[in-house]
C-alpha cells in the first residue's frame, strides 16, 4: 500500500482512483470501511424520486447521489428524465429496476461506453415476480410492478417501491427506510441513525440501542393478563398483570416470546414475594425474547403476578 496522489495538488497527477479514494473522507463508512451510497436527503428523496410518466414511461427526479465504483463516485441530476419500460407482459406480472450508473471502460471496469446512464433492468414475468439483480456499480432506485393489464404506468395495479438508501456525510447521522436496512448496516461504537419513522438508534457494543421515548405498548396478550412495555433510550419497563388458571407451589409458565427490539443482551430473571400462597415468585426474561414465571415454594396457589421489571438493552 502506498500514500495516494493527492488532490488538488500542482502535481496534477491524481487520477480518478485518487480523487475516488480521497473522497472516501468525505463520505460516511460503516465498522468495516464500506461508504454510505445513496440519494442525499431532500424533501423530494424524502417522498420519493421515481414516478409514473406518460405512456410506459417512469420519471426520475432532481438529485444528488453517491454511488461506489472502486471508490465514491457522486452523480448529479438537475432535472426530470424520462426512461421507458418494455411492453407489460402478456401474462402474471413483472418487477422492473430502475437504477443509475457511471459507465467507464477503463480498467478495471468494463462498459461499452463513458458517461452517466438511468437503466431499466427488466423482470421476467410470473405469477409471484422477483426483483432483478442490481448492475454491479450501479445504485437502484426504485423497483416497479407491472401486470400484464398494465397499458401506461398509470394503469391500475402498477407499483412504485422506492428502495434507494440515503448517503449521509462522514461523522454525520444516518438515515434508513427500514428496521431491515438499519440492521445490514455494520455501525462503528457510537454511530446514530435514524428511521423514516423518527426513531432513533446508536450503536453500542455493534449493536443498534434505541433513543426514542416510546408509548406504553402492549407487548404480550394472552387470556390470562398481558405485559405492556415502556422503552426511554436503552432502558425497558414491563409492567406485567397476569393470573393463570393453574396452581401450585412450584408451578412454572410462560407468559409469551416479546419483539426482537425489546429483548436484553442476555438471560435476566427477577423474583419478588409471593401472593396466594406461594413463598417467592419469579420472572424470567431471557435473551431469546421468551419470558417465563415460577412459584418457588409455599403451599398452594394461583398464579397471580403484578410486577414491574427493569432492565437496559
Amino acid at each position: 500500500m502506498t500514500l495516494r496522489n493527492g488532490f488538488p495538488a500542482v502535481s496534477d497527477a491524481a487520477d480518478q482512483f485518487d480523487i475516488r479514494a480521497a473522497l472516501r473522507a468525505t463520505t460516511a463508512q460503516d465498522a468495516n470501511g464500506n461508504i454510505k451510497t445513496g440519494v442525499s436527503i431532500t424533501a423530494k428523496s424524502l417522498t420519493g424520486l421515481v414516478t409514473a410518466g406518460n405512456g410506459m414511461n417512469s420519471d426520475i427526479a432532481a438529485f444528488d447521489a453517491v454511488t461506489n465504483r472502486y471508490g465514491p463516485v457522486w452523480l448529479s441530476n438537475d432535472g426530470t428524465i424520462s426512461v421507458k419500460h418494455a411492453a407489460a407482459p402478456s401474462a402474471n406480472s413483472r418487477i422492473d429496476l430502475i437504477c443509475i450508473k457511471q459507465n467507464e471502460t477503463a480498467s478495471p471496469a468494463s462498459d461499452p461506453t463513458d458517461g452517466p446512464e438511468a437503466i431499466i433492468v427488466t423482470g421476467t414475468p410470473a405469477v409471484d415476480p422477483v426483483t432483478p439483480a442490481t448492475p454491479e456499480g450501479a445504485l437502484a432506485l426504485a423497483r416497479v410492478t407491472i401486470p400484464s393489464t398494465a397499458t401506461s404506468m398509470t394503469s391500475t395495479g402498477v407499483i412504485y417501491e422506492q428502495m434507494y438508501p440515503f448517503t449521509a456525510s462522514a461523522g454525520a447521522d444516518l438515515l434508513f427506510r427500514s428496521e431491515t436496512e438499519k440492521d445490514a448496516w455494520t455501525p462503528w461504537e457510537g454511530q446514530k441513525c435514524r428511521l423514516l419513522d423518527g426513531n432513533e438508534y446508536q450503536a453500542k457494543s455493534g449493536v443498534w440501542v434505541s433513543l426514542t421515548h416510546t408509548d406504553v405498548t402492549t407487548l404480550i396478550s394472552g387470556n390470562y393478563g398481558t405485559v405492556k412495555g415502556y422503552r426511554s433510550g436503552p432502558m425497558v419497563t414491563l409492567r406485567i398483570d397476569w393470573k393463570s388458571s393453574a396452581s401450585g407451589s412450584w408451578n412454572t409458565g410462560n407468559f409469551g416470546t416479546l419483539p426482537e427490539s425489546w429483548r436484553p443482551p442476555m438471560d435476566l430473571n427477577f423474583s419478588y414475594g409471593g401472593r396466594d400462597g406461594a413463598n417467592q415468585k419469579t420472572i424470567n426474561v431471557n435473551a431469546n425474547g421468551t419470558m417465563t414465571y415460577a412459584n418457588q415454594g409455599g403451599t398452594q396457589g394461583a398464579n397471580a403476578f403484578g410486577m414491574t421489571v427493569s432492565y437496559a438493552l
